[in-house]
């Protein structure tokens, strides 16, 4: 009766070690695109961020309550967009601190939840901390990975070039072109 128990045993340790490096995997991949969606939660957000005031302290607020609960690619795109012309041009120390909380916020949940889409439109429309730009190409790269379509390393080059991450970008244009030469 003991061997039994210890075979049953053995096999319940390989398959829990089998799992855990299955969700591993399944951690680094984000949700693909389509099957992300926007919570109502956050639609109410940004409704009450289009009928605040223009430029006002309420309306970022509700801005970075907005980055706080996105939770999904889709979501922070969501939350750029809705705080394009939020904060002022000419920003006080205060207002600055407010949009650099927002930006660090989205760009750090990008890294985990965006797609490789997301984050080259990311990456592409919005400016990105210089702390934060290897990294999301680096992310880039990763989610790129076994890509055989050189069309998606001349776009992951373009993001390169505007995060100014020229090593990459080079790498980058080396793998469109080989995979473009076959």
């Amino acid at each position: 009766m003991w061997k039994r128990f210890k075979g049953v045993l053995v096999v319940v340790m390989f398959a829990c070690g089998l799992a855990s490096c299955n969700s591993a995997k399944n951690a680094a991949a984000p949700v693909p695109e389509a099957e992300q969606a926007v919570s109502v939660a956050l639609k109410n957000l940004y409704m009450a961020a289009s009928a605040a005031p223009p430029h006002s302290a309420e309306q970022q607020k509700i801005i970075l309550q907005m980055a706080t609960q996105a939770a999904n690619g889709k979501e922070l795109l969501l939350v750029m967009r809705a705080a394009v012309g939020v904060f002022p041009a000419s920003p006080s120390s205060r207002e600055s601190s407010a949009e650099s909380r927002v930006r660090t916020l989205v760009t750090a949940k990008m890294l985990q939840f965006g797609t490789l889409d997301q984050l080259i439109e990311y990456a592409l429309q919005y400016s990105v901390d210089p702390a934060y730009a290897r990294r999301m190409i680096q992310r880039i790269f990763q989610l790129a990975g076994d890509s055989t379509n050189p069309r998606v390393w001349y776009r992951v080059k373009t993001a390169a070039y505007h995060l100014q991450v020229s090593d990459m970008e080079r790498q980058a244009q080396i793998r469109a072109e080989q995979l473009a030469g076959r």
